[in-house]
């Protein structure tokens, strides 16, 4: 019954059950609602080849059954998202500004600076925030994609700055930093369309590096019209973030499997 199987395994992934004991749950529960079917086909003296076709005729339409266990595990399933989401964002954000830290320490005191100074500094909070929103907005990104069949990049990508802009606002109004939030979006969504959009990994390693360092050198600029030791250093650490960035964007994929592997080992031990 392999078509019948096959069926059973795109509902559940169509519903997105949360991972675990449920999603086994109803596994079991639509193969046995197949297997009854099928014995009383085979006493009713019907032949195995029309069996298969009786039993997928009987079930149902799939999207509707699928729509039904999305509805009842919804709450759920956004809780289990937002776990997701939150440690994911987490995770990726705490590793790339732990390696900037420790990139921008080594600067200081290969030229003689205070460490502390570098690591005190408003400009390393900033950049903790800009990491955190660039990293939570590209993961935002990906999560909305799944709600379009079609163009689902532009459809996510005008939602997610529609949020983001709504966000930005309110915050403004209160008086609160918003321009990591704007920082973070644009970061987001160029990462993601550099992810989407250009195939080769050399050619998207070369686009992320000449986009980065061309922003670091106009930082530099702005703070420093001369060149000199502090604009190289201010460039030299934008090229990093933006190799950091794109490698956050190939290993965030790997993090999610990770999570709901997690999530499941924690259920089957429950």
């Amino acid at each position: 019954m392999r078509r019948t199987d096959e069926l059973v395994d795109s509902i559940v992934e169509r519903a997105q059950i949360p991972p675990g004991k449920r999603r086994r749950d109803i596994r079991r529960e639509l193969r046995s609602h197949i297997e009854d079917f099928v014995d009383a086909a085979r006493q009713a003296g019907h032949q195995e080849g029309d069996i298969q076709k009786l039993a997928l005729a009987h079930f149902g339409d799939p999207g509707q059954i699928a729509n039904g266990f999305a509805w009842v595990y919804r709450y759920e399933r956004r809780a289990v998202f937002v776990f997701r989401y939150s440690l994911s964002t987490v995770i990726l954000a705490s590793s790339l500004f732990g390696a900037m830290l420790a990139m921008q320490t080594s600067l200081a005191w290969g030229f003689g600076n205070p460490v502390t100074k570098v690591l005190a500094s408003r400009h390393t909070v900033i950049e903790g925030l800009d990491i955190v929103a660039s990293v939570a907005a590209y993961l935002g990104l990906v999560s909305l994609e799944n709600l379009f069949q079609r163009r689902s990049f532009p459809k996510a990508a005008i939602l997610l700055m529609a949020i983001v802009g709504v966000v930005a606002f309110v915050c403004g109004a209160s008086g609160l930093h918003v321009s990591f939030l704007v920082f973070g979006v644009v970061n987001g969504v160029f990462l993601r369309a550099v992810q989407r959009y250009v195939s080769a990994e050399a050619l998207r390693a070369g686009v992320v590096a000449v986009c980065f360092l061309l922003a670091g050198f106009i930082s530099g600029l702005l703070w420093s019209p001369a060149w000199n030791v502090s604009r190289a250093a201010t460039c030299a650490t934008w090229l990093a973030m933006g190799i950091g960035y794109l490698m956050i964007t190939g290993v965030s994929a790997r993090v999610d499997a990770a999570l709901l592997s997690g999530l499941e080992r924690m259920q089957v031990e429950e």
